[in-house]
C-alpha cells in the first residue's frame, strides 16, 4: 500500500513537471517575438485545460483501449473526433476572450469562429503536448513490456533447468541401485562400499545440487564416486583410464553437467559382447576453458542411434542444459568409429563466473 502511494506521488510529480516544462518552453518560444513573456504565459495557462483534457483522455483511455489492443483504425478515428472537438473549444476561447483581452486593436474576432486555417492551427496547438506525452508513454510501455518479457523468459529458463535436473536425479539413482543390486545378487563384499558411494551421491544430489553452480572439484569428486561404483560392479571385466588437469579447483560449473557423459560411457562401453571393454576419461581446465573427452568401446553392431534413444534421459538433458547455460559458448561432438564412441565437450566457464558475480550483486 505504501509503495503504491509513493509511486502515485512520483507520477504526480512527473506530470506536474511535464506541464511546467511545456508552459516554460512555449512561453520562451512565443513570448520572445515581442518580449511579451508575461502575456504569453497568461494565454498558455488560460488555454491549458483544452490541452490537458485530450492528453489524459488519450493516455488513459484511447491508448489502452485501442492502441495497445492494435485497434489502430478506432484509435485514429476517436483521436480525430477528440482533437477536432478540443480544437474548436480552444479556438472559441481564443476568439471570444483572448483576442479581446490581449490584442483588441487587431480585431482578430472579426474572422469567423470556424475559419478552417484557424481551427487547424488550434488543432496543432492542442495536440502538440498530446504527441509528446504519447511518445513518452509508448517508450515506457515498450520498456515495461520488454522488462516483463525478459523476466518471464528468465523464469521459464529457471523452471526448465529445475525440471531437467529433477529428471537427472532419479536417472542416476536408478542406475546406481542397479549396480548395487548386481553386487547383492553375487553376495559381493563390495556391496557395502557401493552403498556408501550411493549415500554420497544422495547427499550430493539432495543438498549440494540445489545450488545453481558448484566448484568443479566437487563435480570431479562425484565423477570419481560414479567411476568407483561402476568399477565395483564390473571388476576386471572393464578397463577404466582416468586423467585430469585442472588449474583452478574453484572454477564454477552447473551441478551434474559432466556425470551423464561418463554414466553413458559405462552404459554402452561395458558390454558382455565385448572381449576387452574399456573407457577413457580425460578432463582438463585451463584459464576457464574446459575440455572433457570420454571414449568407450562398443559392439560393432551398436550405432549412433543408441545414444539418442528415449531411454537416454541423462544425455538428452545435459545437452539441453548446455543450450540454456552456455548458448553458443560450448562445443559438443559425438564421434563414432567401428569399435568406439568418442564424446568431446568444450566449455567456456568464464561466462558462468560472470553470471555468478551478477547474481551476487
Amino acid at each position: 500500500m505504501i509503495d503504491k502511494i509513493i509511486n502515485t506521488k512520483h507520477k504526480i510529480y512527473y506530470h506536474i513537471l511535464f506541464w511546467l516544462v511545456y508552459v516554460g518552453v512555449y512561453t520562451l518560444m512565443y513570448g520572445g517575438y515581442e518580449d511579451k513573456y508575461w502575456e504569453e504565459f497568461q494565454q498558455l495557462i488560460f488555454l491549458l485545460p483544452w490541452k490537458i483534457i485530450p492528453t489524459y483522455i488519450t493516455l488513459y483511455f484511447l491508448m489502452p483501449k485501442y492502441l495497445y489492443q492494435k485497434k489502430t483504425t478506432h484509435f485514429i478515428g476517436w483521436s480525430l473526433v477528440l482533437g477536432l472537438a478540443m480544437a474548436v473549444i480552444n479556438r472559441y476561447m481564443s476568439w471570444a476572450y483572448l483576442y479581446h483581452w490581449f490584442n483588441p486593436e487587431k480585431e482578430h474576432w472579426k474572422v469567423p469562429l470556424l475559419y478552417f486555417p484557424k481551427v487547424l492551427n488550434s488543432l496543432v496547438g492542442v495536440y502538440s503536448p498530446v504527441f509528446v506525452a504519447m511518445a513518452i508513454k509508448l517508450q515506457l510501455f515498450h520498456y515495461q513490456k520488454d522488462k516483463i518479457t525478459k523476466a518471464l523468459e528468465q523464469e521459464k529458463v529457471a523452471t526448465e533447468l529445475k525440471f531437467l535436473k529433477a529428471q537427472i536425479h532419479p536417472h542416476f539413482l536408478f542406475n546406481t541401485l542397479n549396480s548395487i543390486y548386481s553386487l547383492s545378487l553375487s553376495e559381493s563384499k563390495k556391496a557395502p562400499q557401493a552403498i556408501l558411494g550411493l549415500s554420497k551421491f544422495l547427499d550430493y544430489m539432495l543438498y549440494e545440487c540445489n545450488d545453481r553452480f558448484i566448484s568443479i572439484s566437487r563435480e570431479w569428486e562425484q565423477l570419481m564416486n560414479l567411476i568407483n561404483l561402476e568399477r565395483l560392479r564390473y571388476d576386471d571385466k572393464l578397463s577404466v583410464s582416468v586423467s585430469n588437469s585442472i588449474d583452478n579447483n574453484e572454477s564454477l560449473i552447473p551441478p551434474l553437467l559432466l556425470l551423464p557423459f561418463v554414466e553413458n560411457a559405462f552404459k554402452h562401453g561395458a558390454d558382455n559382447e565385448i572381449d576387452d571393454s574399456w573407457i577413457n576419461i580425460n578432463i582438463s581446465l585451463d584459464n576457464d576453458q574446459l575440455e572433457l573427452m570420454v571414449e568407450n568401446s562398443k559392439v560393432p553392431s551398436q550405432t549412433m542411434e543408441a545414444l539418442d534413444s528415449d531411454k537416454n534421459i541423462g544425455l538428452k538433458n545435459v545437452q539441453r542444459r548446455l543450450d540454456l547455460f552456455f548458448p553458443e559458448k560450448y562445443y559438443l561432438k559425438i564421434l563414432e568409429e567401428d569399435d568406439s564412441f568418442l564424446v568431446k565437450l568444450n566449455l567456456d566457464l568464464s561466462t558462468v563466473t560472470q553470471l555468478n558475480k551478477l547474481e551476487d550483486v
